[in-house]
């Protein structure tokens, strides 16, 4: 064999070496955009993992692998910056989102504050507040600490696909119209305000349902961004009243969650973390 055929050889099994190695392992990729990642409950009791649970070694393992390459975890007001602003877009960034205040999420902690992650918490300021919820000290001191943000989910978080700040725009439940849903959104941002001594600028949709109106409702209430639940990437020049945001599923894998991170797609998995077609209904 020729020296020129010997290093031909050994270059082609070099490159099949990289291949299996590079399919064995989920890989990031360069981005063209942000992802905003969006989680619930953080648990530690053996209960099944779905739509809005995540066991806490799941999600540490997604927290490592995040930092192993180099991702940087961006605060709300520099994802705003980003979009609106033209602020430089960090290569590899992400935006890490824990809805509704669960106790459970403060298993989230340790780990967050291990890897330096910047994160925000988005709480239901009225009926979230105590037992399954934490309480106004856990979220006073939560905003304390240095990387972490609280931020706005309305008062009450109304779910009920017949009974919800749309629906009540719309005049289709009796009782509730576009004052009610105004005073979710104000009074949620006040109740915030005065707790943490500190101002609240953003407000995430429960369920990510909203309309024209109540995005004009959430100006009006002072708030400067806005959260969905849509999927996909955010990038500069897109809107800062419609965030997209991605549902993690507690269900998926490493594979799932790597791709999830690099084209902001909801993937739904089934018990053995697989992903399966549809997407989850977000709370």
């Amino acid at each position: 064999m020729t020296a020129l055929r010997r290093a031909s050889t050994l270059l082609a099994a070099g490159m099949l070496g990289l291949a299996a190695a590079a399919a064995a392992a989920p890989r990031a990729v360069a981005t063209s955009g942000v992802p905003v990642l969006m989680y619930h409950e953080i648990v530690t009791d053996g209960r099944a993992p779905g739509e809005t649970v995540i066991a806490l070694d799941r999600f540490e393992a997604q927290m490592r692998w995040l930092a192993e390459r180099g991702y940087r975890t961006l605060s709300m007001s520099e994802l705003v910056a980003v979009i609106a602003d033209g602020a430089p877009m960090p290569e590899r960034a992400v935006v890490l989102t824990f809805d509704d205040g669960w106790k459970n999420v403060l298993n989230a902690v340790p780990v967050l504050e291990r890897y330096r992650m910047k994160a925000s918490f988005w709480i239901i300021a009225g009926k979230g507040i105590g037992d399954d919820y934490m309480a106004w000290s856990d979220i006073e001191a939560l905003a304390r600490r240095p990387g972490f943000e609280v931020q706005s989910h309305t008062m009450t978080h109304p779910w009920d696909p017949a009974d919800n700040l749309v629906t009540w725009v719309e005049g289709k439940v009796s009782g509730k119209d576009a004052e009610t849903a105004r005073r979710e959104l104000v009074d949620s941002k006040r109740e915030l305000e005065e707790h943490l001594q500190t101002p609240v600028h953003y407000l995430a949709w429960p369920c990510g349902w909203y309309d024209a109106v109540l995005v004009r409702l959430a100006i009006g209430a002072g708030y400067r961004a806005l959260l969905t639940a849509e999927a996909g990437l955010n990038r500069p020049g897109d809107d800062v009243l419609h965030i997209k945001r991605t549902f993690i599923d507690g269900s998926c894998g490493m594979d799932a969650f790597a791709k999830t991170v690099v084209d902001g797609r909801y993937r739904v998995c089934n018990s053995k973390g697989v992903p399966t077609s549809g997407a989850p209904a977000p709370r």
